[in-house]
């Protein structure tokens, strides 16, 4: 025996198009008022507001979650080969250079924001911080690098920059470049 139309109607669940959340049995949404819909017809971009995991790269935290993670890993990587020593930029900074405590401070403040900020707007309003981040944990790895090169070169020793370096620097550039997208793209309305 076929389920009456009754029945049929009892057992569907819509969707809210403001909170995304879903009702069975219910025509509109109990906290916002509007007409509840069928799961197809709401907005694909209305479906994401909200991150909830950390690591998601939706929204467009990829490049920049991506780019600082580069950045970190640089950080402990090979930085520089004079003679038969190689060092990395934590062993540099461990012996003096204090001011590259700066890079992975910076990294560490990006994460930070993405780990607080999680909603499109928070995102969106975060583009500057995270940008601006990117561009000073770069600085202290140009002044540190030069400062390098310059006692290398006093002593005559052969200076080799290793990929530690290049890796925190396309880490840095690819977060600086991501931030721009952060948030995604703003949703448009319909009228």
């Amino acid at each position: 025996m076929p389920p009456s139309p009754a029945s049929s109607d009892r057992g569907k669940i819509l969707f809210c198009p403001f909170c995304g959340d879903g009702f069975e049995g219910r025509s509109d949404c109990p906290e916002h008022d509007l007409e509840l819909l069928p799961l197809d017809e709401l907005a694909r971009s209305a479906q994401l507001q909200r991150v909830e995991f950390f690591a998601d790269p939706r929204l467009g935290r990829g490049a920049v979650l991506l780019g600082i993670s580069l950045a970190l890993m640089g950080f402990l990587l090979p930085l520089v080969r004079y003679g038969d020593v190689v060092e990395s930029a934590l062993e540099v900074a461990i012996e003096g250079a204090s001011n590259l405590w700066l890079t992975p401070g910076a990294a560490l403040a990006v994460l930070l924001i993405l780990w607080r900020r999680r909603t499109r707007p928070a995102m969106s309003d975060a583009r500057a911080a995270v940008f601006g981040l990117a561009l000073g944990g770069v600085l202290p790895l140009l002044y540190t690098g030069r400062r390098i090169g310059m006692l290398a070169e006093s002593f005559s020793k052969d200076l080799e920059w290793q990929w530690g370096l290049w890796l925190m620097i396309a880490g840095f550039v690819a977060a600086a470049f991501g931030s721009f997208r952060l948030g995604g793209t703003r949703l448009r309305r319909e009228s």
